[in-house]
């Protein structure tokens, strides 16, 4: 678990800064949270805040969500 702030570039080219507290990533350009499921190993498990699930994977500075398209670095 990574806590504290970072900047995101997501696969799009947009930035966005967010911070994790425990087990909630706050998205602090739009103030939306996304709440994080157990981990194993590199993989996460995050409800959205519309409600959907996303599989993330993590590598390095590089996070993938399964299913869709690019990845977002983390910085």
């Amino acid at each position: 678990m990574n806590n504290g702030f970072r900047s995101v570039i997501g696969s799009d080219g947009s930035m966005h800064l967010e911070n994790q507290v425990g087990s909630l990533r706050y998205d602090l350009s739009d103030g939306s949270v996304d709440h994080i499921l157990a981990s194993s190993g590199n993989f996460t498990s995050v409800i959205k805040n519309n409600g959907s699930i996303d599989l993330e994977h993590t590598i390095g500075n590089m996070r993938f969500t399964l299913g869709k398209p690019g990845f977002e670095q983390l910085l």
